[in-house]
């Protein structure tokens, strides 16, 4: 994985996950990814929408009993875990983070899913898969790490069988960022070791040059966005976060995630979306 402007690298996101991921796993209501509420009269907390944003993602993966995914960025496991659970699927979970591969194993093994769940410490960038040996693949919030998701996604696509779905759920521009807000924009990447955040209007391009085709482009903005950062703002405040080891990357996101996370939220353009996508069956020309 190369460099990028900020400098993101496997090896950065992979030690930023390493201390960081119970604090952010305790901002989040357990999991590691935006939330998804019915509307505004939904009163549910972080959890609750987390496992319904999951929900959505399992929904749209349409993945079978018996079937074989591929979690690339899996996190702690909560997404894989929940999908092995409610669709009788076998999942492979893929992390930079040995923390994470540790956490999650351990948490397959505590609900006694172990042997249809596995974790293992990969690069998303460097896959070591058998051409055609995974049913579906979804990336959680991850492809946003990768400066490069074009060799991303030509990978995934060659070890997805044909016809099999490809689902992407992301942090999108759905406008353009004004001057004023890219510094904070630019703080809110540096701290989460995000290498870009794309246009919406980049994914039909993006899936295409991917070797796949584009079923649906689904835009959950109004959904998630502004309700996650409220939460994640408020267990902030609240100081609701576990004892973490005192190293200086844990203490420098304690004392400045609040000012990074309030500049983030104000930054009107972003959104949030899932991309739905599949192999075809044959192979698209040119």
């Amino acid at each position: 994985m190369t460099a990028d402007r900020r400098g993101v690298t496997a090896e950065v996101v992979g030690e930023l996950y390493d201390q960081g991921t119970e604090l952010l796993s305790a901002l989040m209501g357990g999991s590691l990814h935006y939330g998804y509420w019915d509307g505004p009269a939904d009163t549910g907390s972080m959890a609750e929408a987390s496992r319904r944003m999951t929900d959505l993602m399992i929904d749209k993966l349409a993945v079978r009993r018996g079937g074989r995914v591929l979690d690339v960025g899996c996190g702690t496991g909560s997404p894989a875990l929940r999908l092995a659970r409610s669709t009788g699927a076998e999942v492979v979970g893929i992390t930079i983070s040995r923390q994470q591969v540790r956490l999650a194993n351990l948490a397959a093994e505590a609900e006694r899913l172990g042997g249809q769940v596995k974790f293992e410490h990969g690069d998303a960038a460097d896959l070591r898969f058998a051409p055609g040996s995974f049913d579906a693949v979804w990336l959680f919030e991850s492809l946003l790490h990768m400066p490069d998701p074009r060799r991303v996604l030509k990978q995934l696509a060659t070890i997805l069988r044909p016809g099999g779905r490809l689902v992407i759920a992301n942090l999108v521009r759905r406008t353009p960022v004004t001057e004023a807000e890219e510094a904070g924009l630019a703080a809110y990447l540096q701290m989460a070791g995000i290498a870009s955040i794309a246009p919406l209007d980049d994914y039909p391009g993006l899936v295409t040059d991917g070797g796949l085709v584009l079923d649906e482009l689904l835009d959950v903005s109004d959904h998630s966005v502004r309700r996650t950062l409220e939460c994640v703002l408020a267990a902030l405040s609240d100081a609701v976060v576990p004892e973490v080891a005192e190293t200086d990357a844990a203490s420098e996101a304690l004392g400045r995630a609040r000012a990074v996370v309030e500049q983030f939220a104000a930054t009107r353009g972003i959104g949030y979306a899932l991309a739905v996508a599949s192999k075809p069956v044959r192979k698209l020309p040119g």
